[in-house]
C-alpha cells in the first residue's frame, strides 16, 4: 500500500508539474502576442503621431501678411520682426504665429533695408539674407532661432526644416493663389 501511495504521489506531481508548465507556455504565448499587439499599435501611433506633426507643421496659420511694412526708417527690431515671419515657411517649430512668404523680391526689399541701415546686428542680418539670396536656407532653422532669441521668445522655437514637400503645403495653405504659385515656381 505504502508502494501504491508513493507512485500516486509522484504521477500526481508529474501531472501537477506538466499542467504548471503548460500553464506558463500558453500563459507567455498570450503575453508574448500582447506585446506584439502593443508595438504593432506603437507603430499606428507613431505613424498617426507623424502625420499630426506634419500637420501642425503646414496648417494655416494666423498673422500672415504680404505687405511687409518696413522701409528704410524701420527699427532693427522690425525688420528682425518680418525676416523671422519670413522663415516660418521653411521652419519646424510647436508654435509659429505669422508669415511673411519668403521669395527673392521680398528678400531683395530687406537686403536694401539692412544694408542701408545702421543696425547694430547690421553684419549678422546681413550674413543671413546673402544665404537667402542665393537660395541657401539649410541653416534657417538657426537663422530663425537667433530671430526668436533676439526677439525674447519663449514657445515656438525651431527644431528643423520643413521637407520641400511640407513648405509646399505650408505655402497652399497659407498664402494666397497667385503668391502661393509664385513662392512655389521660386523653391
Amino acid at each position: 500500500m505504502k508502494k501504491i501511495l508513493i507512485i500516486t504521489a509522484i504521477v500526481f506531481a508529474i501531472v501537477l508539474v506538466g499542467f504548471y508548465g503548460a500553464y506558463k507556455f500558453i500563459n507567455s504565448e498570450a503575453v508574448s502576442g500582447s506585446k506584439q499587439e502593443h508595438v504593432d499599435a506603437e507603430a499606428v501611433d507613431n505613424s498617426a503621431s507623424s502625420e499630426e506633426e506634419e500637420s501642425k507643421q503646414t496648417d494655416k496659420i494666423g498673422g500672415v501678411q504680404y505687405d511687409i511694412g518696413i522701409d528704410n526708417t524701420s527699427s532693427e527690431y522690425k525688420v528682425i520682426e518680418v525676416m523671422h515671419k519670413m522663415t516660418h515657411q521653411k521652419v519646424k517649430a510647436d508654435e509659429k504665429w505669422g508669415a511673411i512668404p519668403m521669395m527673392p523680391d521680398t528678400i531683395n526689399r530687406v537686403y536694401e533695408i539692412v544694408n542701408n541701415s545702421d543696425f547694430d546686428r547690421k553684419d549678422q542680418l546681413l550674413a543671413i539674407l546673402e544665404k537667402w539670396k542665393t537660395g541657401n536656407f539649410t541653416e534657417v532653422n538657426n537663422d530663425h532661432n537667433y530671430f526668436w532669441q533676439y526677439q525674447g521668445g519663449t514657445v515656438g522655437q525651431a527644431h528643423g526644416i520643413l521637407s520641400n514637400a511640407e513648405e509646399e503645403t505650408f505655402i497652399l495653405n497659407n498664402f494666397v493663389d497667385d503668391i502661393a504659385k509664385e513662392v512655389s515656381s521660386q523653391q
